[in-house]
Parts: C-alpha cells; structure tokens; sequence
C-alpha cells in the first residue's frame, strides 16, 4: 500500500473578511482540537465541529490538517517576532540596563511560550513541515539573533567578543529553556518568578564576566 503523503499547503489565502474570518475560526478550533485530543485525534471532523462550519468549508481553505497545523506554526512564527521587535523597541526608547533589558527578553519569550505549550509541542515535534516551513523556522532563529545582537550592543559592560555568536547563543539558551519550563509544568523544580531570575543571573554572568 502507498504511504500517504501529507498535504502540506492550503489550497487558497483567504481574500474577503469572511473568508479570513472563517480561516481564523478554523485555526482557534484547530488550536482547541490539537491541545485536547493529541495531534493524532485531531481529525478535521472535529476542527470542523468546533468551529461551527461544515466539512466542506473546511476543505475549501485547507486539504487536511497536516496544512492547518502549517499555518498554526507560520502564525506562531509570525506573532513571537512581532514580541520580539516590541521588546527591542522598549528596551531602547526605555534606556534599561542590561539585567532589565535580559528579563524583559526571557519575560516575553516565558510569556509566549506559556500561552499554549502543549500546542506549541505538537506544532515543533509532531507536524510534519514543508521544506519551506523548515527554512522559515531558520530564518527566524536568525533575525531572533541579529535583534538580540544589535540590542546587546549598547552595553559596555558586555566583555564577550564576536558579539553575533553571543547573541545566537542568548537565543537558543532562552529558547529552550523557556520552551522546555512551560511544556514540562509537571516537571519544574523551581516557581515561575525564582526561574526567570535564576536565567536572567545566568545570561548576566555569561556576558559581563571575563572573555575568556
């Protein structure tokens, strides 16, 4: 028997305000459906069910939800780097110093990662993702980078050379502890406030100490 080959892409971008009004209704039902019943039993019967259309609406923008749960995640993408240029506009219209400038960085990234974990899970380990979607994800991590560097830049204090590889680093260090402290609730050993601390401290004493 042929595997099946997941469809990836909608068949068509919503135009009219209804149309982008019933896609947006289908995505929070998808949203709902994949963070109650596993992306597995997540069928499109059920997306559909949630949002009050019928199936035929569903098939109209999106040939399954392999292609829902695409959009989910270029959305998701879309909104952390919306958060991400807020936060580098108000650290440099606010003029904070370095720890306040870091905790508001891991505040944003707790904040975004803490709205919906288990969703957020399901979209980065259990989609499967168009080559697109990979190279997306890419560039994101790489315009996250290039923000944190160009903000890391006004501080003197900052003794760490190569600055760009610093900033990746920063990024990836939150990244996944962030990630990982609000999908695991069951599993953190620390209370919410003393772990943003503790990753603040942590980023202060790696940039500020001795470059070598």
């Amino acid at each position: 028997m042929a595997k099946h080959k997941p469809q990836l892409e909608r068949r068509r971008p919503p135009v009219q305000s209804r149309s982008r009004a019933t896609v947006d209704e289908l995505l929070a039902a998808a949203a709902q459906v994949f963070e109650s019943h596993g992306y597995a039993a997540g069928t499109t019967n059920r997306i559909a069910q949630v949002a009050g259309v019928s199936i035929g609406t569903l098939y109209q923008y999106f040939p399954g939800k392999d292609a829902i749960a695409v959009a989910l995640l270029e959305r998701h993408i879309v909104e952390t780097e919306e958060r991400l240029r807020d936060w580098a506009a108000r650290a440099a219209t606010g003029r904070w110093g370095l720890r306040a400038t870091l905790n508001g960085y891991v505040t944003v990234m707790m904040e975004t990662h803490a709205g919906r974990p288990r969703l957020q899970h399901i979209l980065l380990e259990e989609t499967p993702l168009p080559a697109r979607v990979h190279q997306d994800l890419l560039k994101s991590e790489r315009r996250a980078a290039a923000t944190v560097t160009e903000v890391l830049h006004r501080y003197p204090e900052i003794r760490r050379p190569h600055l760009d590889q610093v900033g990746f680093l920063v990024v990836q260090t939150v990244e996944s502890l962030t990630h990982r402290f609000a999908a695991h609730p069951d599993e953190q050993v620390m209370p919410c406030d003393r772990f943003l601390g503790e990753l603040v401290l942590m980023l202060t004493a790696y940039l500020v100490g001795p470059a070598r």
